[in-house]
C-alpha cells in the first residue's frame, strides 16, 4: 500500500496551483479539501481517482496533514506535486483540518473528501450539476456504493429527534431496522440511480459545500474532534433555509474508518451524538434525550452478555458486543459531548 506514494502523478489532468490565475476558480471552481492523519497510503490513490472524476471547471486540491508525524505531508508533496499541502501543526480533529484547508481555498465551492474515499469518473461534475440545479441546497452529497456496486446506505442520515432516541432506547431500531417509523435516522433506499433528493444530513465523507454557506455558518464546528460535525452543520444550514441534497449520479466508495476504529471510534461517535442532543434538541428535552441515549447503550450492554453480536442490516456496521460494554463503562466520558 505504501508504494502507492511513489506512483508517477496522473498526467491526464492537473490541479490549479497557487501560480495560476485564481479568477475563474473563484467564480466557478472547486477547492477539494482532503484532511489526513496518518493516511499516507491513501493519498496517491485518492488523488488519482480524483483526477479521473474532475469536472470541467478549474479545481484545486488542498491536502491538510493534521500533524501525522510519519512523513505524510512530505509523501503528499511527492505523490501529488500540483496539490497545496498544508501542515496544520496539530491533530485538532477533522473540522479543525477542514478549516485549515478552507482558509487556503479559492473555489466557489468546497469539496470535503475523506482520504480513503474513491470517486467514480464524473462524480464531481454530478455534484456540481445538483448544486447548480438546486441553488438552495448549499450542501450536496453523493451515492455511496459497496465494492460490488450495490448501494451502501451511508450516503445520508435522518435527523436525530427525541423520537429517534426513544426508538434507540427501546431497541426498536434493532428490532425494526430500516423502518421509516421505528428507525428514522437510517436512510431509505434510492428510488433510482439518478435520483436527487433533499435529506436532513449529508455524510461527511463526500460533501460539496457552497463557499458562501461555509462563511455564513462558520463552517464545521471545531469543538467536534471527529464524528457529528456534519450533522451539526447540516442542521444549522437548514435553519438558515438551505436544503441539503444528495444525487445518485455522484457515485463513490468509502471503505470507512481509515483514521480510527474499534472502541476509540465508537467513543467518538457517541460523543458526537451526545453533542448533537445537547445542541439541537429543544432545551427542555435535552436531559430526556441524553437519558434515552444512555438507556439504549446500557440495555445493549446488558443484552450483549447473553447474545452474540450480529451484523446490523441496512448497511450499518456491526457493533461488537464488547463495545457496548465499553461504551457503558465509559459513559461519563462521552455523555458530556465535545
Amino acid at each position: 500500500m505504501t508504494s502507492e506514494l511513489h506512483r508517477k502523478p496522473c498526467a491526464a489532468t492537473r490541479f490549479v496551483t497557487d501560480e495560476d490565475d485564481g479568477t475563474t476558480l473563484r467564480e466557478t471552481g472547486v477547492s477539494v479539501i482532503v484532511v489526513t492523519y496518518r493516511n499516507a497510503e491513501h493519498i496517491a490513490g485518492c488523488a488519482e481517482a480524483l483526477r479521473k472524476a474532475l469536472p470541467a471547471v478549474p479545481t484545486e486540491l488542498i491536502i491538510v496533514d493534521n500533524d501525522s508525524g510519519d512523513g505524510t505531508a512530505d509523501a503528499a508533496r511527492a505523490a501529488v506535486p500540483d496539490a497545496t499541502v498544508v501542515e496544520s501543526g496539530r491533530n485538532g480533529g477533522f473540522a479543525f483540518g477542514c478549516h485549515a484547508g478552507a482558509a487556503r481555498a479559492r473555489g466557489r465551492r468546497l469539496l470535503f473528501l475523506n482520504p480513503d474515499a474513491e470517486l467514480a469518473p464524473g462524480c464531481v461534475e454530478a455534484l456540481l450539476d445538483a448544486a447548480r440545479s438546486s441553488p438552495r441546497a448549499g450542501i450536496v452529497g453523493g451515492r455511496c456504493v459497496q465494492a460490488d456496486g450495490t448501494d451502501d446506505p451511508r450516503s445520508w442520515w435522518g435527523r436525530p429527534t427525541l423520537w429517534s432516541l426513544f426508538c434507540f432506547a427501546t431497541l426498536a431500531t434493532t428490532l425494526r431496522p430500516g423502518s421509516t417509523v421505528f428507525d428514522p435516522e437510517t436512510p431509505q433506499p434510492w428510488s433510482a440511480p439518478d435520483e436527487v433528493r433533499q435529506v436532513p444530513i449529508v455524510a461527511g465523507a463526500l460533501m460539496l459545500v457552497d463557499h458562501e454557506l461555509w462563511e455564513r455558518t462558520g463552517g464545521l464546528d471545531t469543538a467536534f474532534f471527529m464524528y457529528g460535525e456534519e450533522v451539526d452543520l447540516c442542521l444549522r444550514a437548514a435553519r438558515l433555509g438551505y436544503r441539503p441534497t444528495v444525487t445518485g449520479r455522484a457515485v463513490y466508495q468509502h471503505p470507512g474508518g481509515a483514521s480510527s476504529s474499534g472502541a476509540g471510534k465508537h467513543l467518538m461517535l457517541f460523543t458526537g451524538k451526545a453533542t448533537i442532543v445537547r445542541r439541537h434538541l429543544p432545551r427542555g428535552l435535552r436531559r430526556i434525550g441524553l437519558a434515552l441515549l444512555l438507556t439504549g447503550v446500557g440495555l445493549r450492554a446488558v443484552l450483549s452478555r447473553v447474545t452474540r453480536a450480529r451484523p446490523e442490516r441496512q448497511g450499518r456496521p456491526t457493533v461488537d458486543s464488547d463495545l457496548w460494554r465499553v461504551l457503558w463503562t465509559r459513559r461519563r466520558e462521552w455523555i458530556r459531548g465535545w
